[in-house]
């Protein structure tokens, strides 16, 4: 089996005021009740599925969810039978500016985005509780990958990897859960446009199943509890109408709260920032016409260290072990949180400072890789401001 060095602990240079809001935070009143009563109807703010709804608590897990409700976003499905199998893990490019607006990132439960090295980052959207016709572009893999696969016992559907990254995905009991182009295997994975393009590949989750039997690999359904929902809000919360998040002068974005629909919208750089402001346009998905958004976005502060360092690129690792801090947001509030993943195979547990599990608001998440040496500041009123840091060594 390949190894990884062993992860260091380094305490980010934000650490003041993660600790200055969870000292704000503890001393603020909590939600009244970890059980909040059936509402009479459905508020667009909280956004559900439109199958037929029957009453449920909106309040479910960590421990618990019932058999009909997803528990990547703690909303009823739309097609239950969809649940009754692995989630899809699907890794979709960000880079060239070409490739956007991508296909299909608003039809996944959860999206993380992490840095790839110069200077660029890239998404892998999990797909569970819906299904999308047309994902993509699909590009190669990463070491952050592994973690990925094994916390949601995931189908990898990506591009391919150097050999240092891949000698940890075709490790024995993952290799069997792998979608990459072959031949005979479109659907669900194929090219579409002009032959000899790069960014041309892209993947049709409503096939995944039909492949996986037709390769005798199990897609049974998984245990994926570990996170809470709740619809009330937090009372411990900071204003957060925005948040930017920069990775480098070519790869930043912004997230804007629309309090009519009680969802953060991403801007994405449309431009380098060389000199003076960035300029974000509003990103979409090609797929389905709308703006990508947010019920929740949570901000995980990982070690990042360089696993090998080429003279034209680099392989950087970002260890997702033990535990550490993080930033969540909903309903244009900011919480400082603590996140811990002792189990490889279980999702991360998010933590408020008092030790309450962090109510995630029923519907998607976004997840934002940053090192736990990043910097965080306000950016005039009720905005924040994250800068991405890589270590130097």
């Amino acid at each position: 089996m390949p190894e990884r060095l062993p992860a260091t602990t380094r305490i980010p240079l934000s650490l003041l005021l993660f600790l200055a809001l969870a000292i704000l935070s503890s001393s603020a009143v909590q939600a009244a009740s970890s059980n909040p009563p059936v509402p009479d109807g459905v508020d667009e703010r909280t956004p559900t599925s439109q199958a037929a709804l029957r009453e449920y608590r909106y309040a479910w897990g960590p421990e618990y969810f019932p058999k009909e409700i997803n528990p990547l976003t703690g909303l009823p499905a739309d097609e239950p039978q969809l649940l009754e199998r692995r989630p899809i893990a699907i890794k979709v490019t960000n880079y060239p500016r070409s490739v956007r607006p991508q296909w299909g990132l608003s039809l996944a439960d959860h999206v993380y985005e992490y840095y790839i090295g110069d200077g660029m980052s890239r998404f892998v959207g999990i797909y569970y509780g819906k299904d999308a016709s047309r994902v993509g572009p699909v590009r190669s893999a990463r070491l952050f990958d592994e973690h990925l696969i094994r916390m949601y016992r995931a189908i990898f559907v990506f591009g391919w990897a150097d050999d240092p990254v891949l000698e940890f995905l075709v490790q024995p009991d993952l290799r069997r859960f792998l979608i990459v182009e072959r031949a005979d295997n479109c659907p669900p994975l194929c090219r579409i446009g002009p032959r000899g393009a790069y960014n041309n590949l892209f993947a049709d989750t409503s096939q995944i199943a039909a492949e996986l039997q037709k390769r005798r690999t199990n897609n049974d359904r998984q245990e994926l509890n570990g996170l809470r929902f709740e619809a009330e809000t937090p009372r411990s919360g900071h204003p957060a109408a925005q948040i930017s998040i920069r990775f480098s002068s070519i790869s930043y974005h912004r997230w804007h709260y629309d309090p009519t629909r009680g969802r953060y919208l991403r801007w994405q750089e449309i431009e380098d920032q060389v000199q003076g402001e960035p300029v974000c346009a509003p990103l979409s998905d090609s797929l389905t016409g709308s703006q990508l958004s947010a019920a929740n976005i949570v901000i995980l502060l990982l070690p990042h260290r360089y696993h090998l360092r080429f003279s034209a690129t680099d392989i950087i690792d970002q260890p997702f072990e033990g535990s550490g801090y993080g930033y969540a947001l909903r309903d244009g509030q900011l919480y400082p949180i603590i996140w811990s993943h002792d189990q490889v195979d279980e999702l991360p547990r998010l933590k408020l400072p008092n030790g309450r599990d962090y109510p995630l608001k029923p519907g998607n998440v976004w997840f934002e890789v940053l090192s736990d040496i990043s910097t965080l500041r306000a950016d005039g009123a009720n905005a924040w401001y994250f800068e991405f840091v890589l270590p130097k060594e």
